[in-house]
């Protein structure tokens, strides 16, 4: 599952995939008419994501740098890669709170109702 969110916490964007889909195909599409500062995480470092991701003036797209790169970033950077992981807490509301993760449905149709169920839940809160 791939989630766009606003520091608000609002879910602007999100997508399924299988386990073997690439992670920043997927960010792209669902990205692609979102405008203003995207934050990533280190897991999507991509010269090329980059390129593609930033339009002048519309969308500046950050990528939180692994540790062992050498990268300058500024005080504000920081402030906004330490909102990223905001994120992570969402996830775990699905996962915990809202039902995301579960054995129970019997089929196909089973799972996508409680993944909807969850992510309405989620977003009505």
């Amino acid at each position: 599952m791939t989630l766009t969110r606003d520091a608000k916490g609002r879910m602007l964007a999100v997508r399924f995939t299988s386990a073997n889909a690439n992670d920043r195909d997927t960010f792209r599409k669902i990205n692609h008419d979102i405008f203003g500062i995207i934050v990533a995480d280190a897991g999507y470092v991509s010269k090329d994501l980059e390129k593609d991701m930033n339009i002048e003036n519309k969308r500046w797209l950050l990528i939180r740098p692994y540790k062992t790169m050498k990268k300058i970033m500024t005080g504000w950077q920081e402030d906004l890669y330490r909102g990223r992981f905001q994120i992570e807490f969402d996830f775990r509301s699905l996962k915990l709170f809202y039902g995301m993760v579960t054995s129970l449905p019997r089929s196909i149709n089973g799972y996508l109702a409680n993944y909807i169920h969850a992510l309405t839940s989620f977003v009505l809160r």
